[in-house]
């Protein structure tokens, strides 16, 4: 099959595992555990992936919602430029678009009853962070403790203005925005990671997959040995190798590369034997893991292109002010509408998640809506037992060194995923790097090579 070289550019050689690769099993196939396979595999290594659940993917979920894709997990290829992911997407030819939405939005406030105006929604955007983010940073060189960023931003809000509705939505634009890209609850993230450490990086453009992440998936696993249907029991070292063992089947190896979400390690619902270092595991204990989740309403026509001002982003304030702001996201490539929903609303959503989309819509478009929903199709990642949360997060008073450290080998177990290196936890791409960064590892070179069908 035609191939071409292919990395993350990265010449780092990691710290080696004990022993030559005979035989790798990876934990996972997700799109870490399907690249550290790939690279594997095109190498020449005997490799076998095994995947809990019936599909390939893992948090990377694209689906059909009354026959139109839909990602119910990542759905862009966040800041593409210089990115190992955009450089995958071009070489196995991934159609892709500009994310159409830009940084203009209708709203609505739910507290108020009312649609807001274009001056009201003028402020909406990263750049709201820079008077907060000043405050880290004065912590942060006077060496004071590392605090919430809910509490900085309340500080920050008690000495803006008077109490109303304008800084109650200020307040939960913020802690969307937070909790968004850091899928925890605002309350629990920290703002040293948060706002020093370049995770709000501006508004920048995304790019879409045209055929949802499935059609980035589908060529990184074709002709990969993948094992459906395996939840992982125990994961054993057996002094020169390892075993991999389910209930009723056993996978043996010379390595072993765990690419499992951070919420299944703190479940507890993995056994490593002998057990993972204290000093690990205390590092898995302590860092945040927390939910940021979906519903996707597709309709026969998309109503909402045609109505004034016809834009395809919105901002929503819920009446309940301890609750993050939702967005809403057409990519122009189907009549569905897309919700984002950040942790700290995500269980007003999960009640009723058709009735709570439909009220959100009518609160910017009318009620009623002038035609109703065909289907729809929410997430509850918090909820799967094979996942247990969306990403990761640092919490206040911890370090973000902590997952870097989550990426280090212990023994002959390797570990990847977005959770285990502090550049780009939380992305896709992270993820990707990191099932590179596990192949240079185990197979020692600077290099290493991806094979997938192209065209």
């Amino acid at each position: 099959m035609p191939a071409r070289a292919f990395d993350d550019g990265s010449t780092e050689i990691p710290t080696p595992v004990p022993g030559e690769p005979g035989r790798v099993v990876v934990v996972g196939a997700g799109i870490a555990g399907l690249t550290v396979a790939n690279a594997l595999t095109a190498a020449g290594v005997d490799c076998v992936v095994v995947e809990a659940r019936d599909r390939i993917g893992g948090r990377l979920h694209t689906v059909e919602v009354d026959g139109h894709v839909a990602d119910l997990g990542g759905a862009w290829i966040h800041h593409p430029e210089g990115n190992v992911l955009s450089d995958w997407v071009e070489h196995a030819a991934v159609p892709w678009i500009v994310d159409p939405t830009g940084t203009r939005f209708t709203g609505a406030d739910l507290g108020e009853g009312r649609r807001l105006g274009p001056e009201e929604l003028a402020g909406v955007g990263y750049a709201v962070f820079e008077p907060v983010a000043r405050r880290v940073r004065a912590d942060l060189a006077a060496g004071r403790p590392d605090r919430s960023v809910a509490e900085v931003v309340d500080e920050y809000l008690a000495e803006a203005g008077p109490p109303g509705a304008e800084r109650d939505r200020l307040r939960q634009l913020m802690a969307a925005m937070v909790e968004q890209d850091g899928a925890g609850p605002f309350d629990a993230i920290s703002a040293r990671w948060a706002l020093t450490e370049d995770m709000f990086v501006g508004d920048v453009v995304d790019h879409v997959p045209v055929g949802g992440y499935r059609s980035i998936l589908s060529p990184l696993a074709a002709g990969l040995a993948i094992r459906l249907g395996l939840a992982v029991r125990r994961i054993e070292q057996t002094g020169d190798g390892v075993r991999v063992v389910g209930d009723g089947w056993s996978e043996s190896g010379t390595h072993a590369v765990v690419t499992a979400p951070l919420g299944v390690l703190k479940s507890g619902a993995v056994e490593f034997v002998p057990p993972l270092p204290p000093q690990r595991q205390a590092i898995i204990d302590r860092t945040g893991f927390g939910t940021l989740e979906k519903v996707v309403l597709a309709f026969d026509e998309p109503f909402w292109r045609d109505r004034d001002p016809g834009l395809q982003h919105s901002v929503i304030y819920p009446a309940d002010r301890r609750e993050p702001a939702i967005w809403t996201w057409d990519f122009g490539l189907s009549p569905t509408l897309m919700f984002l929903v950040a942790h700290g609303a995500a269980s007003s959503m999960r009640r009723d998640p058709l009735a709570w989309a439909v009220e959100q819509l009518e609160a910017v478009y009318g009620e009623p809506l002038p035609i109703a929903p065909t289907a729809f199709a929410s997430t509850d990642w918090l909820g799967d037992r094979y996942a247990r949360g969306a990403y990761a997060h640092v919490c206040f008073g911890e370090r973000a060194s902590d997952l870097d450290a989550l990426g280090e080998p212990v023994d002959r177990i390797c570990f990847a995923g977005e959770y285990t290196g502090s550049e780009r936890a939380g992305y896709a791409d992270g993820a990707m790097s990191s099932g590179l960064r596990e192949a240079k590892r185990l197979l020692q070179q600077a290099a290493v090579r991806l094979v997938a069908p192209v065209g």
